[in-house]
């Protein structure tokens, strides 16, 4: 139980009604503090030895009702104090009794409150598809919490590690899906957790005991050589031949397929020595994108703009949906004699394009530029491809050096 003990007593100073201020004390253990309570009383009216005012009128009546209502939060406060289990003084009692306990808002519920924020941020700072990935891992969060705890809801201070190792082992059994899906699902949880920290709705990380890391895997791509199969193979069907000259232009890019798909006439720009460039800026990071159009990449826009396929009103190229260009690539590579056909994905492309500047020898600076990446390491990390040839024309070349030194 608390010892903690609350009087009454009235302050000298007075008010210009020649009124005393009555004053709350909050004792605990040796420590003290006051609280007034915003009532003014006639010092003759109050009796110093019951603490409360003198005589049964209405309004002595209401005041002494107020003084006692006034005590009656206090315990409560107190009590809920002692509860939560954590360490509390009286000046903690007098913030509370001040300011009042925060919400406790449900995980479920401050999450949709985040999203409709989200969604107000579109296009500013996120995109629909973020929109989407977050709203998804909502949606898996509160099936979770039904399964686990049978219940629509739970506040956000019950979470705590053994919630996200039991999360992390269901989506596993449940949705079967790869360590790299349960990385990225916690990766927005846990965002969305410290925006709550933040607002003061939670006030730890709960998830402290829990580890995950991201495994980088090498991303599949195509090598120069299989890139000029595609630039040769000759194929019957307009259709495939449309994206044959797609992937062709996102590789010379580096375009990613959404920054494809909106890419627009305006954005198509010829300088002063006639060399066409790109620039526009990203939809994932809107970072900057502004790349010189070599040659083969021109040759592409060209055929692609002919007249021959239908583009819609203010967009640079005729672009299909992404679930057709993934389909309809894996054909093209399979026609054109690629290896591996059905390993190649549309974001290949954007892959590719960086084992076409490591085969060129370009600086990964460059490499960082063209992507239109924010962070160097992110390049380095994910796309600076290098395959045993490459690694080998350079070893041979460093030995040369070398014995030319000696």
């Amino acid at each position: 139980m608390s010892n903690v003990k609350f009087s009454f007593f009235l302050k000298s100073r007075t008010n210009n009604l020649n009124q005393n201020p009555i004053v709350m004390t909050i004792t605990m253990n040796k420590d003290r503090t006051q609280l007034f309570t915003g009532i003014w009383v006639d010092k003759k009216k109050w009796n110093d030895k019951t603490k409360r005012l003198k005589g049964q009128d209405e309004e002595t009546i209401t005041l002494n009702d107020t003084l006692l209502s006034i005590v009656s939060h206090a315990r409560q406060v107190s009590n809920e104090l002692l509860i939560s289990g954590k360490p509390f003084n009286p000046i903690t009692i007098k913030e509370k009794l001040k300011n009042g306990f925060n919400k406790s808002y449900g995980v479920i519920e401050s999450f949709e409150i985040f999203l409709i924020k989200m969604e107000k941020l579109i296009p500013s700072r996120y995109t629909k598809s973020t929109l989407t990935k977050y709203s998804n891992t909502k949606e898996r969060v509160k099936e979770f919490i039904k399964v686990k705890t049978q219940r629509n809801d739970i506040y956000l201070y019950e979470l705590d590690s053994n919630f996200m190792v039991d999360f992390d082992l269901w989506l596993r059994k449940t949705y079967k899906v790869s360590h790299n899906t349960i990385y990225k699902t916690y990766q927005r949880f846990t965002r969305f957790l410290r925006n709550e920290i933040s607002k003061g709705n939670l006030d730890r990380y709960p998830f402290s005991d829990y580890e995950i890391k991201m495994v980088v895997k090498q991303g599949h791509y195509l090598t120069y050589d299989e890139i000029q199969k595609l630039e040769h193979v000759e194929l019957k069907l307009p259709r495939l031949d449309q994206v044959r000259h797609l992937f062709i232009f996102a590789t010379y890019v580096g375009l990613s397929f959404i920054d494809l798909e909106m890419s627009k006439e305006t954005d198509l720009i010829q300088d002063e020595d006639g060399m066409y460039w790109l620039r526009t800026f990203r939809q994932k990071s809107k970072s900057r994108v502004s790349v010189p159009l070599i040659s083969n990449a021109v040759k592409s826009l060209n055929y692609l703009r002919s007249g021959i396929f239908p583009i819609p009103e203010g967009r640079l190229l005729p672009v299909k949906s992404n679930v057709h260009l993934n389909l309809e690539i894996k054909q093209v590579c399979g026609l054109a004699g690629i290896n591996n056909s059905e390993n190649i994905t549309w974001h290949c492309a954007r892959r590719s394009t960086s084992s076409l500047m490591m085969k060129a020898g370009i600086p990964l600076q460059i490499l960082q530029k063209v992507l239109s990446h924010k962070s160097l390491h992110t390049s380095l990390q994910f796309y600076s491809h290098t395959d045993d040839v490459m690694v080998k024309e350079a070893m041979i070349e460093l030995d040369k050096k070398l014995n030319g030194i000696k």
